[in-house]
């Protein structure tokens, strides 16, 4: 009987073992502006807002060490949501950007080396508004001559348009513009902390053949290599490669830098659908 006793107390720990070993580590939900982002890991840091930065500075007021910043670690099993101006729509890691509010849900990781807390993110939702598209164009491809007007290619269906030259001198181009009505404008920060505001609607206009172009081949529909930057230019006998980015306006400085090599689009360095007014390419380059 007491042998039977024991086998069946020793049967419940065990169950219970195994029941807490299965079970989903707890996920804690946490709010805060973008720092950094690191697109090659996949992590980017927050600011924690609201109670959380709180409950930081009363402990920071006492001389207790309570961080008010916090390492998200994304994976492809990481769910990202985001709010538009015309409502939630699916979100990636690329929709991510400096200065944007956050909210994140995951379990917390702690380095057994440097005892850093990091937060291990199951579903990540960008709260700020981020604009869903252009109006009217994003590249000049999008926009057509109907007659002599400039238009947009998706108004032409089913409808009919003079039979007159466009005017002579004139392109259709697309024009990108910073103030558009209900679009909240979306800005990228360089390393040395300079803030560029991306345009955020386009319009099809025509515009005199000798005027400055408002667009430029890399924001066009482009193949992407099916590698890194740097793998594609070292596959290519260069030394190094870099991603180079700017933003779309009249007066920027598009492409590599002298001494580089312009190969394209790569796997960590292109344009991801949706995101507008900003060109990149992968530049090789060789050592001096």
């Amino acid at each position: 009987m007491k042998k039977a006793l024991i086998l069946c107390l020793s049967f419940l720990i065990l169950a219970n073992v195994v029941i807490a070993a299965a079970k989903s580590p707890k996920l804690n939900t946490t709010v805060g502006i973008i720092q950094s982002i690191n697109p090659t890991d996949t992590t980017f840091v927050i600011k924690k807002t609201g109670i959380i930065k709180f409950i930081a500075d009363i402990f920071h007021l006492f001389r207790v060490q309570k961080t008010a910043t916090l390492t998200i670690i994304t994976t492809t099993e990481t769910e990202f949501k985001k709010k538009t101006t015309e409502g939630v729509a699916s979100g990636t890691f690329t929709d991510l950007v400096v200065r944007q509010k956050v909210q994140v849900k995951g379990s917390y990781l702690k380095e057994s080396t440097t005892g850093k807390t990091s937060l291990k993110a199951t579903n990540v939702f960008i709260l700020t508004p981020v604009q869903v598209a252009m109006k009217e164009c994003q590249t000049d491809t999008d926009c057509a001559w109907c007659g002599n007007t400039c238009v947009d290619k998706d108004t032409l269906k089913n409808k009919m348009c003079a039979q007159v030259m466009p005017p002579e001198g004139y392109d259709c181009q697309c024009v990108l513009d910073h103030d558009c009505p209900g679009v909240i404008p979306t800005t990228i920060t360089s390393p040395d902390g300079h803030v560029t505001t991306l345009p955020s609607c386009g319009y099809c206009k025509k515009i005199l053949r000798s005027g400055p172009s408002t667009t430029h081949p890399a924001t066009s529909t482009s193949e992407i290599i099916d590698k890194t930057c740097l793998k594609a230019c070292q596959d290519k006998q260069y030394h190094s490669g870099i991603c180079r980015s700017w933003p779309i306006t009249a007066t920027a400085h598009y492409g590599c830098n002298p001494k580089e090599t312009d190969i394209g689009w790569s796997t960590d360095c292109n344009v991801p659908q949706g995101l507008l007014g900003v060109g990149k390419t992968c530049c090789c380059k060789n050592q001096d």
